[in-house]
């Protein structure tokens, strides 16, 4: 007897299995598809709302009133929108946040624009109050602008006094510079507001940049090579302590910039230069004194919330820069020539080091030069 074979059903089988095998590729390849089209409409999407936020930022340049007034404004655009915010928490920038969306995408650019610098960079001597000449022979030249809310009161016998340009009576706050509420206590430019904002200060520069001191003797500084790099010397002792003698011999460092923070007072005994393009700049709270044994050239800012004495200035000595005192100027004896001239102390529209986010001097606001310009 022949037994016979029947092999439809094995048939079937295998049909079923490569039929299956077609129908899972074939889905396999349409979802790699639409994935691929779901992955190009994302780009595209994230493209666009990264141009957007672009857009918003040189919307905001074009027209900065967009946020004068107002935090944040959001304008539409197309098949998405632009929101544009400022953040001022920061006294020494101001942050524009851009963002860009488009569908679910989102994009944002963030710029820091830096605060517009006081006014009293802008003159050779701006003080609150007077410009008292009291030494008995007094040779002064003072070439830019000398702004004083006081007068010049000159009482020297023997005097050869040379003010180029001299504005006396003008507003306090432009011949000022205060302090923030850097404690939050509702008061600005108090003595703790000073020491609040030099700590923050501090900690917003890299470690080797600064040198710390606390502690209430005084302390002498020598520019030379181990100040190389630093940018901040902050000395911080209890109201009127901690002060700081600068010794001024040799030469201070081309394009070194550095500023001597004193809750105290700073002395520079005047016997040494500063470089071209190097600066040495000084902010004291309680005052700040100089004298001159031998012919000295400094350069930087000198600030000081007191009184600014010039002593005993014995032979020539020349200050390039600007000096700014809140309670006002005293000259002294001053046996050669004592010499003031301006060159602005900012670069770039930068202020030296230690003057970020002080206030004052009649100007708001902040520049339009962007110091960063960042996808975040």
């Amino acid at each position: 007897m022949r037994l016979r074979t029947d092999n439809r059903g094995s048939a079937f089988i295998i049909a079923y299995i490569v039929l299956f095998a077609l129908v899972t590729l074939c889905s396999g390849v349409a979802l790699l598809n639409f994935s691929e089209i779901h992955h190009s409409r994302r780009y595209y999407d994230s493209t666009a709302a990264f141009w957007l936020a672009e857009a918003g930022v040189n919307t905001f340049f074009k027209d900065p009133s967009l946020l004068g007034e107002r935090v944040s404004t959001t304008i539409p655009f197309g098949r998405g929108m632009i929101h544009l915010r400022r953040d001022d928490s920061d006294p020494r920038v101001r942050k524009i946040i851009s963002n860009g969306l488009v569908s679910g995408s989102r994009r944002s650019i963030q710029v820091e624009l830096p605060a517009r610098a006081p006014e009293v960079f802008e003159s050779t001597i701006s003080a609150k109050g007077d410009l008292e000449i009291t030494g008995k022979k007094v040779s002064l030249a003072v070439n830019g602008r000398l702004r004083l809310s006081g007068k010049v009161n000159n009482g020297a016998s023997y005097s050869s006094v040379l003010l180029e340009d001299k504005q006396e009576g003008a507003k306090a706050k432009t011949v000022t510079m205060t302090y923030p509420d850097a404690n939050n206590n509702g008061r600005a430019d108090e003595f703790n507001d000073f020491v609040a904002f030099n700590r923050n200060l501090v900690e917003s520069y890299p470690r080797e940049e600064v040198v710390y001191i606390k502690g209430n003797s005084t302390y002498t500084v020598m520019p030379h090579g181990s100040l190389k790099g630093k940018k901040i010397v902050y000395v911080e002792g209890g109201k009127g302590a901690g002060n700081v003698v600068i010794q001024y011999v040799g030469e201070w460092g081309k394009g070194e910039n550095i500023t001597i923070i004193s809750t105290g007072t700073v002395t520079l005994n005047h016997a040494g230069s500063t470089k071209d393009e190097g600066q040495m700049n000084v902010i004291a709270w309680e005052g700040y004194n100089e004298t001159a044994l031998l012919p000295g050239r400094h350069n930087g800012i000198i600030y000081t919330h007191g009184t600014a004495n010039f002593f005993d200035i014995h032979d020539t000595s020349v200050t390039n820069g600007a000096v700014a005192a809140n309670d006002g100027i005293k000259i002294g004896e001053v046996w050669s020539t004592k010499t003031f001239n301006y060159f602005d102390p900012r670069s770039g529209g930068a202020v030296p080091p230690g003057f970020e986010g002080l206030v004052g001097g009649g100007t708001t606001g902040y520049i339009l030069v962007p110091v960063s310009w960042r996808e975040i």
